[in-house]
């Protein structure tokens, strides 16, 4: 039989899992959505370039899974590889769907090289922030 703490903590562990999982899936479906939609959004000065926008989107994509996966995994260079790699087969699935769902948006090659370039950009930002992160967490522990 459990008690009340074991059941407190098995709680919060779920809501933590949970609350790092729905920002990559809600970032997902924006990127989705922006990808199969017939008439995006046009952003206008430096940051319209569509290719840009691409790696933005991805190097934010893979730092949110990296993120998730970071509870998984110990080695932040392994869960930022397997977040990158995820990114980049969601860059590709988005490809192929404007390419089969015929609307109006053209499957590129560039646009996935984009997508790639971020999410690699997106691995070395989440593998640094964890460095950051690990040493301010080994400060405070050694001044009490």
């Amino acid at each position: 039989m459990t008690d009340a703490s074991d059941n407190h903590s098995r709680g919060t562990f779920n809501l933590r899992y949970i609350g790092r999982l729905s920002l990559p899936v809600f970032w997902a479906g924006i990127i989705c959505w922006l990808s199969l939609t017939s008439t995006p959004p046009l952003i206008q000065g430096p940051l319209g370039w569509d290719k840009l926008l691409h790696a933005a989107a991805y190097a934010l994509l893979t730092v949110t899974i990296g993120q998730y996966l970071s509870m998984h995994c110990a080695d932040s260079w392994k869960a930022g590889f397997y977040a990158a790699g995820l990114a980049i087969v969601y860059g590709g699935l988005m490809e192929i769907m404007q390419l089969t769902m015929q609307a109006g948006r053209m499957a590129e090659w560039n646009d996935l090289v984009a997508d790639a370039v971020g999410a690699v950009a997106g691995c070395v930002i989440f593998r640094q922030a964890a460095v950051l992160i690990s040493q301010h967490h080994a400060r405070n522990q050694a001044h009490g």
